[in-house]
């Protein structure tokens, strides 16, 4: 708990820096639905899932953004359902301007973009680390793109990945679609 504390905090006093360092801050809201494909050293089976998302515009192309999810009905391989929770802080960066991806890709409606961050999965049972943890915090990275619809509305998917550090749960996969609200341009 001390660590998401922490976490909340840095990313807080982050985001207020750089409100202050653009004249015209650009946000964004989003919900998003998917699939959560648990990795090895869980006994998690694949599941739905849920997430929210708000993020900040700190230049043209690197966003901040804070996400929350659920997976309301796992269940694990050991019997029984859990209830997994995800909270994620993360960097998104837009690959478009890049003479290159621009090249590529040839749509303007078409952004892939990457993200990094840090992820934490709690779990209402123990159902990491072969059944004897109950939280799974890490690194978390992926890939996606925005299709957007007009200057406010996208469809967003990503497909993410992250790894568990302070257990030896492993990996854990998602992959999600959803809908993205952008204000304040």
């Amino acid at each position: 708990m001390k660590r998401i504390i922490v976490l909340a905090t840095l990313l807080a006093a982050v985001c207020v820096s750089a409100e202050e360092a653009v004249d015209d801050p650009s946000a964004y809201l989003g919900a998003s639905g998917g699939i959560f494909l648990p990795g090895n050293g869980n006994s998690l089976k694949c599941a739905a899932s849920v997430s929210v998302r708000g993020g900040w515009y700190v230049s043209d192309n690197l966003a901040l953004e804070l996400e929350g999810g659920s997976v309301p009905n796992a269940v694990s391989s050991r019997g029984g359902n859990a209830t997994v929770t995800e909270f994620a802080a993360r960097g998104l960066f837009h690959m478009t301007g890049i003479d290159e991806f621009d090249k590529l890709f040839g749509c303007e409606r078409f952004d892939p973009f990457v993200t990094f961050g840090l992820a934490s999965l709690f779990a209402s049972h123990h159902v990491f680390a072969d059944g004897s943890h109950r939280t799974a915090i890490g690194p978390t990275a992926g890939v996606g793109a925005f299709y957007h619809l007009t200057d406010s509305w996208s469809l967003r998917f990503d497909a993410m990945a992250a790894m568990a550090v302070d257990s030896p749960c492993g990996m854990s996969y998602g992959i999600s679609l959803g809908l993205q609200w952008s204000f304040g341009d």
